[in-house]
């Protein structure tokens, strides 16, 4: 930023050339980011009080400086939000992740160039993102090969090779010692393979690959970081070994001033583990943990705890937090006590900030990680977090606790002691908070309104001094689960003066990917990124609404028992210019359940019926007394009924029951109801709004369940819906008449064929 330097390309309040501050009219910019050596400017900086609305602040930006200097980014931010866009509000992403923060002027021109959404390789990489995935790929597949079956098996050899890797061309990773570089030298290692002695002169029963590996190189990386090595790679073909380190070696790195080592790592986690489920369990969504990261900010000098880290991804991101936000880069002109200082901060980064536990083994997978990306691995443990209590010692705990667990041991330890695993873990969590600390922990949705938690609930709620839930989607975690989760973040009272008036809450629907299991990315704006922008901690400054976010006053959750889901507070009501109604007031559940003492014949045909996607459908017909011999319970249908599958009506299973048979039953898990007015609310009428998109983004929004939907008949009833007009009401009694006749004439005529 030094304008009389000639590399200068950020320019303040003003910009480069007098032709360009002519068509600003008298505006100034905060910063104008150029092409190094050019006039052409890449993006605008606008900087403001936490108590402007970035929303003005973008408008007002692409308003005075980015329309009139045609600058295609624009970055606003203030002291709790950031965001970027092009000039005409499109959004910007860098591997389908929308972008939250600065990035380097190389990394601007390639978004211009690249119509503002590429994906990248990381950095270091001098090779295509294509290409890199097609080795690691590769590299994944000989290991199957080499018989490892388990994804954390294989992920484990291939992180101990790519660290000797990107040890031998990266002299800032990990403890540096001439000795330990001598041994655990990945040079020597390559020596001793095919492709440096030649294919001609090499025997496979004459290789020394895996015993050097094995009994040198393994052994000195155990002595310098003990549990983080495996004892073995497991692999006992050498010629696979051997194939596996010339596909590393063929992976080529470029000298960066980069996080490319540990880029490299997170990419093979990313991109060959995800999908696999037998490493699902330990891989959190980096969007996710990017806009947990964001909100809670940590600075330097605090420290910060995970209980169950997996593979290290909040503990990373903080880390990675820590050192962008500090002033820890060393400037020739530093004064030696000044180099002083940023070693010394540099190092309480490093050896005092980060602090994990793992039940697994992947711990020593977490410490990998965070060597690579500049080392911070000191404190994680492979232990039981819940043994072990910990009092009031983190500024910071951050988690993705494991869901539902139960039968668990060491309940005692605790204030509410319990088997269940979701109140222990947040137990422990809310424990270990300082006052005047904060957590941000992924819970299952029954979390927030289960008896199981109702204690630490109440306990959380009034220890805290600003409380947020944010529901997530269902599905943001698949292909591994398909559980409801919510994320609740809380600052813990410094003292008994600070005073909690209402809880805020934000609902999530589209993180930025599809939630199918395929999770392919979607274009515009994520409400992750939105909730960013709208979430202030004035109150007064919020851009809050339901049915997407609401503050909700402090009495009316004591009210209803400490309960934390969302839409206990808040409705979710369709697009609609008319009054609208209650379903509850128009419908009436059917209980009747199977009972054969009500048959004279027990040779009576039945029929179950299936409840679909695309409607009830006919499914065994057997007698009356076949029916009795079921373990399943069934309860008793009539035709114009409406039944749904309570786990599945958010992706539309629900119909209307035809007229099937005399005797018709479903399982008893299904709810049951008939409309007592279809004069006002016709059968189909009501099938259709319930089947619609818009009607089934309400219903995903009301169901609770953890694992599983699961929307109550209560549930139902709360949606509203816009009565139809008398035309609509004619003229669907028509063609529901039409369809009934029709569907009978077809079970006449396929009775006939059998």
């Amino acid at each position: 930023m030094d304008e009389m330097d000639a590399k200068c390309n950020i320019f303040r309040e003003r910009a480069k050339f007098t032709y360009q501050d002519d068509l600003l009219n008298g505006k100034n910019p905060d910063f104008l980011v150029y092409e190094s050596g050019t006039s052409r400017i890449l993006a605008v900086i606008e900087a403001k009080r936490p108590s402007v609305s970035l929303d003005n602040a973008i408008s007002q930006a692409i308003e005075y400086y980015a329309n009139p200097l045609n600058i295609p980014i624009v970055f606003v931010y203030n002291s709790g939000a950031f965001y970027a866009c092009t000039r005409d509000r499109g959004t910007i992403k860098i591997d389908n992740i929308e972008l939250n923060d600065f990035v380097d002027e190389k990394t601007l021109i390639q978004l211009i160039e690249g119509d503002f959404d590429i994906e990248s390789v990381p950095s270091g990489f001098s090779i295509s993102r294509s290409e890199l995935i097609s080795k690691f790929k590769k590299a994944n597949t000989l290991l199957r090969k080499a018989g490892l079956r388990d994804g954390y098996e294989r992920f484990s050899v291939f992180s101990d090779l790519m660290f000797l890797k990107l040890k031998n061309d990266f002299d800032d990773i990990g403890e540096t010692s001439s000795s330990i570089d001598k041994i655990c030298n990945w040079r020597k290692l390559i020596e001793k393979t095919p492709i440096v002695m030649g294919a001609e002169n090499f025997h496979i029963e004459d290789s020394e690959v895996q015993t050097y590996l094995e009994d040198t190189i393994k052994k000195k990386l155990r002595e310098v970081y003990g549990d983080v090595f495996e004892s073995s790679l497991n692999i006992k073909d050498e010629n696979i070994l051997i194939q596996l380190i010339e596909l590393i070696e063929s992976i080529p790195f470029k000298d960066v001033d980069s996080d490319v080592k540990g880029d490299a790592f997170e990419f093979f986690l990313r991109n060959v583990t995800n999908g696999n489920k037998d490493l699902g369990e330990y891989y959190t969504p980096r969007h996710i943990v990017k806009m947990i990261i964001k909100l809670i900010n940590p600075v330097y000098g605090e420290k910060i705890y995970d209980p169950c880290c997996g593979t290290g991804g909040f503990l990373l991101e903080c880390f990675k937090h820590l050192r962008t936000n500090t002033d820890i880069t060393i400037y020739p002109e530093d004064s030696q006590e000044v180099v002083a200082e940023k070693k010394e901060k540099k190092r309480v980064i490093r050896e005092e900030s980060i602090f994990g536990r793992e039940i697994t083994s992947t711990a020593r997978i977490a410490k990998m990680n965070m060597i690579l990306f500049g080392d911070g691995h000191t404190h994680i443990r492979q232990m039981d977090s819940l043994t072990e209590v910990v009092n009031e010692k983190y500024d910071i705990v951050v988690s993705n606790i494991p869901y539902s667990q139960n039968k668990l041991e060491n309940g005692a330890l605790y204030d509410f002691p319990t088997d269940k695993g979701d109140s222990l873990f947040m137990q422990h969590i809310w424990k270990a908070v300082k006052k005047g600390g904060r957590m941000a922990v992924v819970v299952p949705d029954p979390f927030l309104y289960g008896d199981d938690t109702y204690d630490i609930r109440k306990r959380i709620v009034a220890e805290s001094s600003r409380l947020i839930v944010v529901s997530l989607p269902r599905g943001v975690f698949n292909p591994y689960t398909p559980t409801k989760t919510s994320v609740l973040i809380a600052w813990k009272k410094t003292n008994n003066r600070e005073v909690l008036t209402d809880i805020s809450m934000y609902i999530i629907r589209n993180d930025g990917f599809e939630l199918g299991a395929r999770r392919r990315p979607l274009a515009g704006q994520s409400d992750c990124n939105k909730f960013l922008m709208e979430y202030n901690l004035d109150k007064n400054l919020r851009n809050f609404s339901a049915p997407n976010s609401l503050d909700v006053v402090l009495d009316d959750v004591i009210k209803r028992d400490y309960n934390l889901f969302p839409f206990n507070y808040m409705e979710h009501l369709p697009i609609s210019s008319s009054a609208l109604s209650p379903i509850g007031k128009y419908i009436k559940e059917r209980k009747e359940k199977f009972n054969i003492d009500f048959f004279d014949n027990v040779d009576q045909e039945c029929v179950i019926l299936s409840v679909t996607q695309n409607g009830i459908y006919s499914g065994d017909f057997i007698s009356a007394s076949e029916l009795n011999e079921l373990n399943q319970k069934y309860k008793r249908v009539y035709p114009g009924d409406f039944c749904y599958n309570p786990h599945r009506i958010n992706v539309g299973s629900i119909g209307i029951v035809p007229n099937i048979a005399e005797y018709m039953f479903v399982s008893n898990i299904y709810p049951v109801f008939h409309i007592n007015n279809q004069n006002e609310l016709p059968n189909y009428y009501l099938l259709k709004l319930l089947k619609c998109q818009e009607y089934r983004t309400i219903i995903n929004d009301y169901c609770l369940g953890g694992a599983r939907a699961d929307l109550k008949l209560d549930w139902l009833s709360k949606i509203k819906v816009e009565l139809p007009s008398t035309e609509t009401i004619e003229t669907t009694t028509d063609l529901s008449d039409k369809l009934d006749r029709a569907y009978n004439e077809y079970m006449r005529l396929l009775k006939q064929l059998s």
